[in-house]
């Protein structure tokens, strides 16, 4: 997996697949202390991934304080050559003063068994 270094901090690039419509993130955070996967809003909106009435409300806690979330069934999400599927992810405002697409948490890491 092709890692670069910005900030100091591990980035890898992606590709999303949301109802037909693709997306290439080229910065996004690896953070193997978040248990989800985290999408910017502004960015994804650009696929029509914006809130919707069913879509799911949470909120995640970190280092960054507490935000609320809502949840997204990808098409498919692809990382290095590899998809995976019908893969669930969170979108949020992530205004935490890191200029990022998003953060690639545990999940997808162990679902990739990478």
């Amino acid at each position: 997996m092709k890692i670069s270094e910005i900030y100091g901090l591990p980035f890898i690039s992606l590709q999303l697949t949301f109802r037909g419509q693709l997306l290439y993130l080229e910065k996004v955070l690896l953070d193997t202390g978040s248990a989800s996967t985290l999408l910017n809003a502004d960015i994804v909106q650009e696929i029509g991934m914006v809130p919707e009435e069913n879509d799911e409300v949470d909120i995640i806690r970190g280092v960054g304080g507490i935000e609320y979330v809502y949840t997204k069934l990808l098409d498919s999400i692809t990382v290095d050559g590899t998809t995976l599927r019908e893969f669930q992810i969170e979108i949020g405002n992530m205004d935490y003063g890191l200029r990022s697409m998003g953060f690639w948490g545990l999940i997808l890491l162990n679902r990739l068994a990478l």
